[in-house]
């Protein structure tokens, strides 16, 4: 796939997540696995979740613009591929209760997962790519 076409894949993504999460944290929620109802302080963090992927698709939109420079496209997407290590290094070395079940942390570390991929993907030139040139 054409990295111009994952960038639009990722900034969709990015924004739908983004938006769900403010708008509908509930959704988001059910698809985490909380226990529901939400109570006001998950709600509160599943929206800035929410707010923090609505961002990060703006911005990533922004740079992909054709007057934008190459470094400020690079530069986005190493902070959204950032964003997205640590969300994954948050969900597998976080505790969890004895007895209760992992299966809830599967949706944001695939989420993560997903987002890291698009995010090499998304690049015009990779060090590999590059090393593989030369």
């Amino acid at each position: 796939m054409q990295p111009k076409k994952v960038r639009k894949l990722l900034v969709s993504g990015r924004a739908t997540v983004g938006w769900l999460s403010v708008l509908t944290p509930s959704v988001i929620g059910k698809a985490w696995r909380v226990n529901s109802p939400l109570n006001s302080e998950t709600k509160y963090v599943i929206r800035l979740f929410g707010i923090r992927n609505a961002v990060l698709a703006y911005q990533l939109y922004q740079a992909d613009r054709p007057d934008a420079e190459a470094e400020e496209l690079e530069e986005t997407l190493r902070q959204g591929i950032a964003v997205d290590i640590f969300d994954l290094a948050f969900v597998l070395f976080a505790r969890t209760p004895k007895g209760a079940k992992s299966f809830g942390r599967s949706m944001p570390a695939l989420a993560a997962i997903i987002g890291i991929a698009l995010g090499l993907l998304a690049r015009e030139k990779s060090e590999l790519s590059e090393g593989l040139d030369g």
